[in-house]
């Protein structure tokens, strides 16, 4: 049950952080381009979305080290 509370608690921060809103922005303008540029046979459309890869991963990466200090510092409280 521990589990279930600790995983809603994450869900949660998660959608809180202004950095995973960003990060998921990201992913969906990097998704629709390279589908639009698939679609109308625009390869570099497609190929300049794929820049947007590194700033997605970096941004998802600071998000979970923001989230895993503050999950941390919750659990520390707690006990």
């Amino acid at each position: 049950m521990s589990s279930v509370h600790s995983l809603k608690q994450r869900v949660l921060s998660a959608i809180q952080q202004s950095t995973y809103v960003a990060a998921t922005v990201a992913l969906a303008i990097a998704t629709a381009s390279v589908v639009y540029g698939l679609t109308n046979d625009d390869i570099l459309t497609a190929l300049g979305a794929l820049l947007l890869v590194p700033s997605i991963i970096l941004l998802y990466s600071i998000a979970n080290r923001q989230q895993d200090v503050e999950f941390s510092s919750r659990q520390q409280q707690t006990n």
